[in-house]
């Protein structure tokens, strides 16, 4: 893959101090092809990782940033940040970056440390994709808004009961949900409410609600996922006019619509396992009917709640 050059040509010029932006999710919703664009797109550097979750908890795992530290040490691991897009030959920020994330595990949450996590991007646009950042909590979203006021909160957001499937046929690939759960409707309905981290990340109005709710200034907007999928080119245009992105550069040899999970397996749903969905998300559908307008009312009227 080539690498790509970054030079005060290709800097964005409404970069500000700390992330620029915040995707707070969904899963499951497009946060991968968007950190795919972003990182190979010449206005932005993006950290060498995308879940840095750093906000999600009071005292930071950064399980994924740790596994990458300990990756780029090992013998020949730098050679895998050779092919990162938008770095400099011998640019050591990478690694840079993931030390002080190392260094930081078991500290509490510091808006100060995560906003000077950022200055890595040396002028550049860059943030965060944390699909989880949902329901963060809401001293969190306060303190954002009053430490960081002009960075950008956008959720990306999917039909309800296509984005549980899709999280649930995730959980199938790696082997733990089996099918004969997703057959018996009892079984399956006490799995779905039983579920914390279903609970955070799958009811999209609540998550607008408890953004707004913390953050009234911060800008926020949500982008639909079924408009990514159906016409990526005119849904990363307007993804990279939000963050203040040149939309007709490039983003380095990918198209629009490249998606490197387009070849996962994924779990038909049968009727039983669908019927249980709909009931359980048959508010949230409603919801999203008056929050998103006619994408949302679409969502609706296919399971039947309109």
């Amino acid at each position: 893959m080539e690498r790509l050059e970054v030079g005060p040509h290709a800097m964005a010029s409404n970069s500000h101090e700390g992330p620029d932006f915040i995707c707070i999710g969904m899963p499951k919703s497009g946060t991968g092809w968007l950190f795919d664009q972003l990182k190979y797109h010449p206005d932005f550097w993006m950290p060498p990782i995308k879940e840095l979750a750093y906000l999600s908890h009071g005292t930071p795992r950064l399980k994924a940033a740790q596994r990458r530290f300990d990756a780029a040490n090992t013998a020949g691991g730098l050679q895998k940040f050779s092919d990162w897009a938008n770095r400099r030959t011998d640019d050591s920020r990478d690694l840079a970056f993931l030390k002080e994330v190392n260094d930081s595990v078991g500290r509490e949450i510091d808006l100060e440390f995560y906003s000077a996590l950022f200055s890595y991007k040396e002028g550049a646009l860059s943030g965060d994709i944390s699909s989880g950042y949902g329901l963060v909590d809401p001293e969190i979203v306060s303190g954002l808004e009053q430490r960081l006021p002009s960075t950008k909160i956008f959720l990306l957001v999917r039909d309800p009961v296509a984005r549980a499937w899709s999280h649930i046929s995730m959980w199938h690939r790696a082997g733990t949900v089996e099918k004969a759960l997703l057959r018996d409707p009892d079984a399956f309905r006490n799995f779905l409410e039983g579920s914390v981290h279903l609970q955070k990340i799958s009811f999209p109005s609540r998550i607008v609600a408890h953004w707004r709710e913390a953050a009234p200034t911060l800008k926020f907007r949500s982008f639909l996922f079924d408009e990514i999928a159906e016409n990526p080119v005119a849904a990363r245009r307007e993804i990279l006019l939000y963050l203040g992105a040149d939309p007709g550069k490039q983003s380095g040899p990918l198209e629009a619509g490249y998606n490197k999970k387009a070849t996962n397996k994924k779990l038909k749903l049968h009727d039983r396992a669908k019927s249980v969905l709909v009931d359980y998300f048959k508010e949230e559908l409603a919801a999203c009917a008056e929050l998103f307008g006619e994408r949302g009312k679409i969502w609706a009227r296919r399971y039947g709640v309109l």
